[in-house]
């Protein structure tokens, strides 16, 4: 028998490589056969055009596209089109959306994809963020789509000379059930679109949707197998230059000059501009950029912030709390038996999306056209026509996919950057980040020191509660109040927002001020049930009463057994939280401390967030919602020394691995309400779920963030 060669995988790439050969593997992806693949705008296309072939088939005859509303567009060969107006960044929002939609127009789903809007009024405000997406959109898509139902009824009863009532549309067809005819949507679409428009429709019973409420496979799962899904650092257009930013290391330093002598001999470099953020570096490609930028000379002015520190921040913060508690009284209001106090502080935080900021723009005399991964084109619309100078009809927003954002993507620096480059050396520019400048030069979730202070009745039950929060506000001190105005607890409570002027900028980070006072709140409630003698489920299902918090509560309690016993050395922590006022979420959290280590082994999360458009999604966001959770809880921190982020990348900002990943059950409560937000919703409660949890396995109190323990 003649002997089997063998080759090693790098051997075996080398020769496929060498012969133009290829590996072909064939796999079923069930969730990619919900829908077909969503086609990107013909502008984002990569360049690189694939191997014509011979089509076994006569070419198709080109469908002509109809427009019906502002949010749908349905062509002659039946493709129905939903124009989804919010970003799309891992949340689903562009197979939710068109779910919406396409259950109201009856529509056949396996013919449904979506095309991203551009910035447009008359969408009214389409920020990604505050978990808004699909509560804000449910009705208006709702309608959308069954007047154009019923425009399509009207014309097929057109088209058959008879009475629209005796019609109906079912997946994707009108049919008449008397004579037995069908029109598709394709066949109906020139006709209906010239309908008069309904002012007013039926919408569908919730208890005969087809799509609302299914399992569905998100729309972008078939280009994301491919590796056909485009995002921002993907994009390139003809005559493409790429450029990195040099940035003070310190916040609020500028430029004092800088010689570009030395980066433009770098192979590769094009030119070197002074921007408003710092000095850009312009070159052939991504490598050289970074080379230019490496050699390139810049004397910075640091300013007034080079000695700030982050003990100098946190005795600013102490000092706010410190002058308003010397006023709040001693708490010994009629009623209280025991007094209860403590303070808590949370972090800066940086938000370390996977893909970090970056945005292409071309800049020409009458047009500009900017491509960028924004949670709000409009804003990024605004920033570019600031920058360019053109009318705003002229500056035209194209949004990608987004490689994350967490909140940090709602402001829009990294779109002025790629304007003003782009319009300085006259071509098409794509401003990268890297790394090290997004950890570095982010807008951070405020650092905040809180002091709460409450009173139990001689039966050990709270009722009193006073919060004091020292935090640089992001847009307004009422902001630092969300999460702890508006307890859902029964007791007499009062939070106070004490606005504390830092140099540190500040921004959205996902659930933003819910964040640390979920954290803060949990706890302190977990420290009252400790010293009232009381078990802290039952403590806060006692306070909560009738809230549908409540009953959140009962679900994830029941299914993480709570009473009963874990293994030596563990403990089990609970925690709830209502985000926005709108979608409450319990969380159990099972944890293990040896030698000072903690690990998360088991999370079990119960949501009621109205009506539940995809439950796969729901669930994902719950994940994904407790994963960074952890990853703050358990490691995140933004240090200052000498007015600079001593933190640069995962290696000193670490994010919670593979092998520290906890099981997660997720429990959706059933509920009669519309839709509400999802997004953010798993964040608060997590880190004090797993605080907790460490208490009962070690009875050491967690008030700071990320959790240290001693080694024992």
């Amino acid at each position: 028998m003649k002997p089997r060669a063998t080759l090693n995988r790098r051997e075996f790439i080398k020769v496929a490589a060498g012969a133009g050969t290829g590996l072909v593997i064939a796999f079923d992806l069930a969730a990619c056969q919900a829908g077909p693949t969503p086609t990107a705008e013909p502008s984002l296309a990569p360049t690189l055009e694939p191997t014509a072939l011979p089509s076994p088939t006569p070419a198709p005859i080109p469908s002509k596209t109809l427009e019906f509303n502002s949010y749908l567009k349905i062509d002659t060969a039946g493709n129905v089109t939903v124009v989804v107006h919010r970003s799309e960044m891992g949340q689903g929002v562009r197979t939710a959306l068109p779910m919406i939609l396409a259950e109201e127009l009856e529509a056949d789903w396996t013919k449904v994809r979506f095309e991203q809007a551009p910035a447009d009024p008359i969408y009214g405000d389409q920020v990604t963020g505050g978990s808004v997406s699909v509560q804000d959109s449910y009705g208006t898509l709702r309608r959308a789509g069954a007047r154009a139902r019923q425009m399509l009824i009207a014309a097929a009863a057109q088209q058959w000379g008879v009475d629209p009532e005796s019609c109906r549309a079912e997946n994707g067809t009108v049919v008449h059930p008397d004579s037995g005819s069908t029109l598709t949507y394709g066949e109906l679409a020139e006709l209906a679109a010239t309908l008069p428009v309904p002012d007013s429709v039926p919408l569908k019973d919730p208890k005969d949707f087809k799509l609302i409420g299914a399992r569905l496979g998100n729309l972008e799962n078939p280009a994301m197998v491919t590796g056909s899904a485009l995002f921002g650092l993907d994009l390139r257009v003809p005559d493409m230059l790429v450029a990195t930013v040099a940035r003070c290391p310190v916040f609020g330093g500028t430029v004092a000059r800088f010689d570009a002598d030395a980066a433009k001999a770098v192979a590769g470099v094009r030119d070197v501009v002074s921007i408003d953020t710092g000095v850009a570096v312009v070159a052939e490609n991504t490598w050289a950029a970074l080379q230019g930028r490496q050699a390139l000379s810049v004397e910075w002015d640091e300013g007034e912030n080079a000695d700030l520190n982050s003990a100098r921040i946190r005795a600013l913060l102490a000092q706010r709390i410190e002058e308003r508690r010397a006023t709040s009284g001693d708490g010994r209001e009629p009623g209280v038996a025991t007094i209860v106090e403590a303070t808590y502080e949370a972090p800066y935080l940086a938000h370390a999306s996977m893909e970090p900021m970056n945005c292409l723009a071309d800049v020409r005399a009458d047009r500009a056209d900017v491509w960028a991964p924004t949670q709000s084109a409009q804003d990024a619309q605004r920033s570019a026509v600031t920058a360019s100078r053109l009318p705003r009809d002229d500056v035209h927003i194209h949004v990608p996919l987004i490689g994350g954002a967490f909140g940090r993507r709602i402001r829009v620096d990294y779109v002025s950057e790629a304007v003003q480059v782009s319009q300085a050396v006259g071509a098409p520019v794509k401003v990268v980040w890297t790394r090290e400048d997004d950890v570095q030069h982010d807008f951070y979730r405020p650092a905040s020191l809180h002091w709460l202070r409450a009173g139990l009745d001689a039966q050990g039950t709270p009722i009193t509660w006073l919060h004091l929060i020292a935090a640089s506000p992001i847009d307004s001190a009422q902001g630092l109040l969300h999460g702890a105005s508006d307890l859902p607890y029964r007791l007499s409570q009062q939070a106070r927002a004490l606005a504390t002027d830092l140099p540190i900028p500040v921004g959205y980070w996902r659930s933003v001020f819910n964040t640390q006072n979920g954290f803060v709140n949990e706890c302190f409630l977990d420290e009252l049930a400790a010293a009232g003698g009381q078990d802290p489920y039952q403590l806060r299902r006692q306070l909560l009463e009738d809230s549908p918090l409540g009953e959140v509560l009962d679900v994830v309690a029941e299914k993480a057994d709570w009473s009963q016993p874990l293994p030596e050395g563990w403990g089990r922590g609970i925690a709830c939280h209502t985000t926005w006022g709108v979608t409450h979420v319990a969380q159990v959290a099972e944890v293990s401390v040896e030698n000072g280590a903690v690990r998360v082994h088991r999370v079990v999360c119960a949501i009621d967030c109205g009506a539940v458009i995809n439950p796969s999604m729901v669930e994902a966001q719950m994940e994904g919602g407790i994963v960074l959770g952890l990853t703050a809880a358990l490691k995140g921190q933004i240090t200052i020394e000498n007015g600079r982020v001593q933190q640069s990348n995962f290696h000193n900002y670490p994010i919670l691995r593979l092998d520290e990943m906890p099981s997660i059950e997720v429990y959706l409560a059933p509920s009669a309400r519309a839709p509400q937000g999802v997004g953010e919703m798993g964040v608060p409660p997590i880190a004090p779920a797993v605080a907790n949890a460490v208490f009962a396995a070690t009875g050491q109190r967690i008030r700071q963030l990320p959790i240290r323990l001693a080694p024992a």
